[in-house]
Order: structure tokens, then C-alpha cells, then sequence
């Protein structure tokens, strides 16, 4: 919604400024109405802007800070101000400025997020409103700042085991490109008079395609890109890549831990929260990022709505180790599922950290004796024609 600034004057006859999110003009100045105050000047700011929502560690702070701010006894309107007062230079101000407007108006903390769904997603506000309704908001807070603070940390691993084979792969192919386009050029006068071998021969001949045809390829390396980029998109085409990249042998149980330690983790938190367990579970489905695994957690909440048992469930999936559905059934008998959950989450986060570790450790030399391999391959084609006496000596 539109946030509007307002010049006023209270019945008192002080003067007061701020601001108040409307539909359109005319519910902004119902509701300025309403609070009882004379409207003298209004004017729009605009509709929110993607770069203005609460973010990353922005989110982070301002859970962290919200939490101990009412921890401290301190009222919610007040601890929303305070934040507002601190947080006036960051792009996301006006959200909070909405927050404290919207709770001062009679709207509960959960009903007020959820007019920002690109800040606060339907998993941090189905936290926040049943920390609301069983009165401990603050300890729901602790622990979504806790859930973002390990979904941070897990984001963090697999961008740097995905970004370091990039950044090697990406200077391998700059090396190999340097290579065909100004080594091969600078020495290929020697052999225009002689007869080559066919390997040197086709060596040249690349590095000519390279050279002259840049203009076609490179377009159509980013039309390619492009146009992939949308078919991801596509449902059945992202389910096909996943099912592939799952058959990996590494990647594959990568993708499946890492799924699955947001799932337990997040799942485990809404319990806590006193969400109960179907709507904890279709809440921390969106957590998984994998259409396949998705897919099976949609069957298997049926099942238990039919009075199926999660962890029986879970031992069905042929993606989910074993090991995960026994601990479940386990955290059922013994009335701990919550905390057996995140045990679980644990575990996947470590055996997670091993198998990223030991990606890395793989890709690296793997890279380096690709790019090795071409290198290597592109000097015998120079050296080849040198060590032809006859050649030489024409």
C-alpha cells in the first residue's frame, strides 16, 4: 500500500507530523479522521520499492533488537518507535514507521507484517502471531532470530561452495581464451609456409573461429542464457533439472541435506511456537527449494491429516536418510518432537559441512587439470611443428 506523509493539528491544537499507509488518499484521510486529528497537508510517498524491504541481516537486527526490547518489559508501540527512531537513515524505514502506525491503530504485530509479505514472509508471521497468542511474542522472536541466523549461515556455505568452482572455472576459461586468441595468433606466422599436422592444424583453425566469429557466438551464448534462465522457470523444466542434479552422486546428497536441515530446523521452531503440526509443516515446506522433495512433503500431509504419522512418512521418501525417520519416531513416542527435530537439523548441518568441504577439495584439482589438460594440449600443437627439422628448414 501507498505510504502517505501528514501535517495535522490535534484537538489540542498541537501541531503533529507522519506518516500513515492507505489504500488511496481518501482512506488515509478516513482513518486521519478517525484518530480525531485536523488534517492540514497530505501527500503520497509512493509505493514501496523492492530495495526497501526488511532483508538479511537487516531482518536479523531488527528481529533481534524487537525481542529484546520487549523482553525488557518495554511496550510493543514503543519498541517499534524506538526502532524507528534508530533505523531512520535505512532504506527500510518506512516499513517500520507502517508497523508502529498499524499497531498504534489496533492491529496486532502479525496482522501488521503481513501487509509486507516481501519483508515478512507467511513463516515469520504465522511465528509471530502464535507468540502472540500464547503471550511469550518475545521468546518467538529469540527464535526466529535464531531460524534466520542458521539459514543465513547455511546460505553462506553453499553460495561459497557454488561461488569458488565459479571464480576457478570462470579463470580457466580466461586462460584458454588468451591462449587461442593472442598466443596462437603471435606464433602462427612461423608455420604458414610449412605443412602441419592435423592436431596443430585444428588448433588454428579454432583459434581463427574464436577470433573472427566472436560476434556470432557471444550473442548466442547470451540468447542461450537467457532463454534458459526463463525455462527454469518452467515447473516441469526446474523438476527435470532437479531430478538430475539429485542422480549426482555428491551434488545429489548435498541438495538433500541442505533441504532438509531448513526443513527440520524451521518445522521445529513452529512446533515450539505452538503451531500445530500440519499447518508447521505446509509452512516449512517452502523452506525445501526442491519442486521433488515438495512434492512428496504435499502427499505425505494428507496422509497424516488421515492419521498417518510423520515419522512413518518420512521412511517412505526416497530422498530423506533413515537415520531422520527413526529419530522422529522416536521425538513421537517420547512427546519430544520439536527438540528431536532440530537433533536432526544437527546432523544434516554437519554431515552438510563435510560433504561441502569435501566438494571443494574435488573441484579444485579437477579444475586445475582440465584447465591443465588444455593448456598442455594447446602448446603440443605450437611445439609439434618446432620439432620438424624439415619444416624448419624450408
Amino acid at each position: 500500500m501507498p505510504l502517505y506523509h501528514f501535517q495535522a493539528l490535534e484537538p489540542s491544537g498541537k501541531k503533529r507530523k507522519g506518516f500513515i499507509e492507505a489504500i488511496d488518499e481518501r482512506d488515509a484521510k478516513l482513518k486521519l479522521k478517525e484518530q480525531g486529528i485536523f488534517l492540514t497537508r497530505l501527500e503520497t510517498k509512493g509505493a514501496l520499492k523492492s530495495n526497501q524491504n526488511l532483508k538479511g541481516e537487516e531482518l536479523e537486527n531488527f528481529t533481534m533488537l524487537l525481542s529484546q526490547l520487549i523482553s525488557s518489559g518495554i511496550p510493543l508501540y514503543e519498541s517499534l518507535i524506538a526502532l524507528e527512531e534508530q533505523m531512520r537513515e535505512s532504506k527500510a524505514h518506512r516499513i517500520l514507521l507502517s508497523l508502529a502506525e498499524q499497531v498504534k491503530g489496533g492491529n496486532s504485530l502479525s496482522q501488521s507484517m503481513s501487509t509486507f509479505p516481501d519483508s515478512f514472509d507467511p513463516l515469520y508471521t504465522a511465528m509471530v502471531s502464535a507468540g502472540e497468542s500464547g503471550g511469550h511474542l518475545s521468546d518467538a522472536l529469540e527464535k526466529l532470530n535464531g531460524l534466520l541466523q542458521k539459514k543465513a549461515k547455511l546460505k553462506k556455505e553453499l553460495t561459497t561452495a557454488m561461488i569458488y568452482p565459479l571464480i576457478l572455472g570462470g579463470f580457466a576459461l580466461i586462460v584458454i581464451i588468451v591462449m587461442l586468441t593472442f598466443v596462437i595468433p603471435s606464433v602462427e606466422g612461423i608455420f604458414a609456409a610449412g605443412q602441419l599436422n592435423r592436431f596443430t592444424q585444428f588448433v588454428i583453425n579454432v583459434s581463427r573461429f574464436v577470433r573472427e566469429n566472436y560476434w556470432i557466438y557471444l550473442p548466442l551464448m547470451g540468447l542461450l542464457g537467457v532463454l534458459g534462465y526463463y525455462q527454469l522457470k518452467k515447473p516441469k523444466v526446474k523438476e527435470w533439472m532437479f531430478n538430475q542434479l539429485m542422480k549426482l552422486p555428491l551434488i545429489g546428497m548435498i541438495m538433500i541435506q541442505a533441504a532438509g536441515a531448513r526443513y527440520c530446523r524451521t518445522l521445529a521452531n513452529l512446533l515450539l511456537g505452538g503451531v500445530p503440526l500440519i499447518e508447521a509443516m505446509r509452512l516449512a515446506r517452502a523452506t525445501l527449494q526442491n519442486p521433488l522433495i515438495e512434492e512428496e512433503m504435499v502427499r505425505y500431509e494428507g496422509r497424516i491429516i488421515e492419521g498417518s504419522h510423520l515419522s512413518f512418512e518420512l521412511s517412505q521418501s526416497q530422498y530423506i536418510p533413515k537415520i531422520a525417520s527413526r529419530m522422529v519416531a522416536i521425538g513421537e513416542e517420547s512427546g519430544s518432537l520439536a527438540p528431536m527435530l532440530n537433533k536432526v537439523a544437527d546432523i544434516f548441518e554437519e554431515e552438510l559441512d563435510k560433504k561441502i568441504k569435501r566438494a571443494l577439495a574435488l573441484t579444485q584439482p579437477l579444475i586445475l587439470l582440465f584447465m591443465g589438460l588444455i593448456i598442455g594440449l594447446i602448446l603440443i600443437a605450437v611445439l609439434l611443428p618446432l620439432t620438424d627439422l624439415s619444416h624448419l628448414s624450408q
